[in-house]
């Protein structure tokens, strides 16, 4: 890229051909005021906040659309641009009802930041709006449409970050107010994603989070601390805001990153609310009914007694959180594998891991990396859904479809047992009889695809291309048992692609050779990137790909025989399946460390152990965006709550044992590739 200068109140200020001034100037640390911009959404110049005088023009220019050029001499803080800017604030003031002692934002607002800079103490023009409703329809959102300065950020998020396209305008002018799918209450919408995005990039008091509005300001917490939510595969960013030692909020990082800065319903609601769940804060001994407290010493001592002849016999195991950080998996493993030498370790979700782990291991001894990062869902022009619901499994990768799909025009296929996950926008659906997808069918789209050549020179149609493979496609849709057409036009899509990727939910992890056999169809379709195959495994957690390489068994144990002890470590945040329940109610003796009093698994346990909550820890996640992040400490825990390293130490000497840690973080191993994706081979059994 050309290399520009400009000068910018006397600053010599470098950038790049096609930023604009804007850009240029906080590139250089200059600051321009500004309203409806925000980095990372489309500028639109709407609120002239921003706006600069440019020498040789005659015109005050908004800064955030206008294109920098090579000499440009800038002026951003001059008397007439003051007054300019002090004049919009008044306008913008006298257009609604902005009387900041009734507000809820007050303090945390950005309109109110900007008046008492521009030293605005009165308004000079008559209030003349109309009373405007409050939208108070959505159980978790409120809408209030007497705050709105009609920046549109709310509509451009939901649109190019979430890929909703929920929120509109209606009306014109100072009647102009947001709504939702084109005229409903924002309650009544039917594409909502309850995500929260909205209100997070909202300048005023328009759009707020019910819940978390009188919990405290930022400009009023104590302290702002970055993370990484623990809930599903993405590993979302967020910074998360304390007050007095309690988490009022969290927010994503910002709207430039892949994600848009945005969290899903879960990250949004479900963690600032578990700070305020009952914890469990001291060791405790069953005794009769009930528990008795105990300390540390003679709970340890005691699981310790209670372990070692069921150890002996063969008859003990441990059922972990994949939640859990790559340190605290290494201590598990170091402990229950390396010390123990214990076959019975796996995770909650183990049987999805198996599936994945199987299915894309015949690649990975190929030497390839057998998934791609999960945002370059963003730069594919056709994205292949197989057995899977992003909205449910990872609601942020939902985003990158819609995004893809209907801002670039990305083709959109699924297949899948059950219903079309992406109603109204997806381009071929094809639903397979019975409750799984048979791996039959994609081995043979994979080898029919594999066979089509069309060369760059090639003047005719995909449809054209199809014509000697006509047969073949109607054996891959008897096969699938639908209509030979329907697997024409994915073929079709798939040899147009330049990018594809493929989408594989858990479901498909039930059948190991469901998942090889999608990915033979993303390398016969060239599903290359620079990372990786084109192929996003929507694992469980946040760190389902560090308890895959650490804890997660061969194979399933848990409900094949009666225990006589169990070790179970949950994190509390993702309840446990009904399965996994009954195996751990028909176990003899039960240790159950937590940080959350969680029914109903702390009624099963015969020794109930307090654990640091997510808040109070810290380690890295394997992300499915190909990261190794970092989960920081944002509240200290309190009272008889142990590290994890700690408990685990005094078990192994009450055991005779020494945990062995690793030399190598998890994470290494798992995104390890020695060979470019484009060398991978289809494995057809």
């Amino acid at each position: 890229m050309k290399e520009i200068i400009l000068t910018i109140d006397g600053k010599q200020c470098s950038g790049v051909a096609g930023e604009t001034i804007l850009e240029v100037a906080q590139k250089n640390e200059v600051t321009i005021p500004t309203m409806c911009y925000l980095k990372g959404l489309t500028p639109i110049g709407a609120c002239r906040m921003c706006v600069v005088e440019v020498e040789k023009n005659p015109k005050l220019l908004t800064s955030c659309t206008t294109p920098a050029q090579d000499g440009m001499v800038v002026h951003t803080t001059t008397e007439k641009l003051f007054n300019y800017r002090k004049q919009v604030l008044e306008l913008l003031f006298a257009g609604r009802n902005h009387f900041c002692m009734y507000c809820s934002q007050s303090g945390d607002c950005e309109l109110q930041r900007h008046a008492i800079e521009h030293g605005m103490d009165s308004v000079r023009y008559p209030y003349l709006y109309a009373d405007f409703s409050n939208d108070a329809t959505h159980p978790e959102i409120q809408l209030d449409h007497n705050r709105c300065i009609l920046c549109l950020r709310c509509i451009r998020v939901c649109a190019e970050k979430v890929g909703a396209h929920t929120l509109d305008l209606q009306k014109r002018g100072w009647n102009a107010t947001v709504v939702a799918d084109l005229g409903k209450k924002l309650g009544e919408s039917d594409t909502c994603v309850s995500c929260g995005a909205c209100a997070q990039v909202c300048p005023t008091g328009t759009i707020t989070l019910r819940e978390f509005a009188y919990r405290g300001k930022r400009s009023q917490c104590d302290d702002a601390v970055e993370s990484v939510c623990p809930l599903c595969s993405v590993g979302c960013r967020f910074k998360a805001y304390v007050r007095t030692g309690s988490i009022t909020r969290v927010e994503g990082l910002g709207t430039e990153e892949p994600d848009g800065g945005q969290l899903c319903h879960k990250g949004r609601w479900w963690l600032p609310q578990s700070t305020e769940r009952d914890r469990v804060t001291v060791p405790m001994i069953r005794d009769g009914a009930g528990y008795r407290e105990a300390s540390w010493d003679e709970a340890l001592s005691f699981v310790a007694a209670k372990f070692k002849p069921a150890y002996e016999r063969g008859k003990a195991g441990a059922l972990l959180s994949s939640l859990c950080t790559d340190e605290e998996l290494s201590l598990f493993s170091g402990l229950f594998r390396s010390g123990l030498k214990m076959e019975k370790v796996d995770t909650f979700d183990g049987d999805v891991l198996r599936g994945f782990i199987k299915g894309l291991d015949p690649f990975r001894v190929q030497g390839v990396r057998p998934f791609t990062a999960a945002h370059h869902i963003l730069d594919s022009d056709c994205i292949v859904t197989v057995c899977a619901d992003p909205q449910e499994e990872a609601p942020v990768v939902a985003s990158y479809v819609r995004v893809a799909v209907l801002r670039d025009g990305a083709k959109l296929l699924n297949i899948s047992c059950g219903e079309d996950p992406f109603k109204g926008i997806t381009d071929v659906h094809v639903t397979m009889p019975g409750k799984a997808i048979r791996p039959e069918f994609l081995n043979a789209l994979a080898q029919t695809i594999a066979s089509l050549h069309l060369s760059e020179s090639d003047t005719g149609t995909a449809r054209e291309a199809l014509e000697p493979y006509r047969e073949s496609l109607a054996q891959c849709a008897t096969i699938a048992g639908t209509d030979p057409k329907v697997v024409e036009e994915i073929a079709a899509c798939l040899i147009q692609a330049k990018k594809p990727v493929f989408v594989l939910g858990g479901c498909a992890a039930k059948n190991p050779d469901t998942v090889t056999a999608a990915v033979n169809v993303a390398i016969a379709s060239r599903a290359f990137f620079d990372d990786g195959l084109g192929v996003v495994p929507l694992v469980t957690s946040g760190n389902s790909l560090g308890a895959a390489n650490t804890v997660c068994a061969s194979e399933s144990w848990l409900g094949k025989e009666d225990l006589e002890f169990l070790y179970v470590f949950s994190t509390g945040l993702i309840p446990e399946d009904e399965t996994t329940l009954a195996s751990i109610f028909r176990t003899r003796f039960v240790v159950v460390q937590t940080p959350y009093v969680v029914h109903p698994l702390v009624n099963m346990a015969d020794v109930l152990l307090p654990a640091p909550a997510w808040y109070e820890r810290s380690g890295h996640y394997c992300t499915i965006e190909g990261e190794r992040r970092r989960l920081n400490v944002i509240v200290p825990p309190k009272g008889e709550v142990r590290g994890l390293s700690t408990v685990l130490d005094d078990l192994a000497k009450d055991l005779g044992i020494s945990i062995e840690r690793p030399a190598v973080p998890p994470c290494e191993a798992v995104f390890a590739s020695r060979v470019a994706p484009s060398a991978a081979q289809m494995v057809l059994k």
